[in-house]
Formats: C-alpha cells, sequence, structure tokens
C-alpha cells in the first residue's frame, strides 16, 4: 500500500512539472511572436486572396473552350431534361404550391413578377 501511494504522489508531481514546463513554453512562443511579429497594415490583410479574385474574374489565365462530344452532349440533355420530371420536395417549397406569384411570370397569372 505504501508503495502506491509513492507511486500516486510522483505521478502527481510529474504531472505538475509537465504542466509548469509547458506553460512557462507557451509564455516563451507568446512572447516571441508578439516581438517579431508587428502587426500587419490593413492593406496587407487579405491581399493573396484579392488578387486569387481578380485573376478569377478577369478570366485571362482560363483553358481553351473544349467541344463537348455528341454522345456526352446527348446524355448530359436528357440528364437535364429528366431533371423536370421529378417533384420538389416539400422541404425545400416552391412559389407555384405556396401561391405567392413570387416565382412566377407575368404571364402564367397574368399578374406582374413580384420582387
Amino acid at each position: 500500500m505504501k508503495y502506491q501511494g509513492r507511486l500516486r504522489g510522483m505521478r502527481r508531481l510529474a504531472c505538475g512539472a509537465l504542466i509548469a514546463v509547458l506553460a512557462v513554453g507557451m509564455l516563451q512562443v507568446a512572447r516571441a511572436q508578439a516581438v517579431s511579429a508587428p502587426p500587419a497594415a490593413r492593406s496587407e490583410v487579405g491581399h493573396a486572396t484579392t488578387a486569387w479574385l481578380d485573376l478569377q474574374r478577369s478570366n485571362s489565365q482560363a483553358a481553351p473552350e473544349q467541344p463537348m462530344l455528341g454522345e456526352e452532349a446527348g446524355l448530359a440533355y436528357r440528364r437535364y431534361m429528366d431533371s423536370f420530371k421529378s417533384k420538389i420536395p416539400e422541404l425545400y417549397g416552391s412559389a407555384l404550391s405556396q401561391g405567392s406569384g413570387g416565382g412566377q411570370s407575368g404571364g402564367m397569372s397574368g399578374q406582374p413578377p413580384q420582387n
């Protein structure tokens, strides 16, 4: 029994020492970061993101258009047309089923579209 009590005490001591060492290490890392990294200016934050968005918007690096082969085009068009056969689940709702007219064009109901 005395041995188990000593073992528990040694474990507690080891855990306490480990926690202390980790805490000191974290403080040193925090100090090093605070000293070595000056705060970034507002204009520098997001520069890379802005550059990527500009590149996408300009479309200057886009690959050339490639034609779709007849068989693949036919299959894609068939899937597109088949998508209209499925009803929209009630979970998503529909402007037609709600009767609000929000999704209807003016020619369907005789009323102007609502925005």
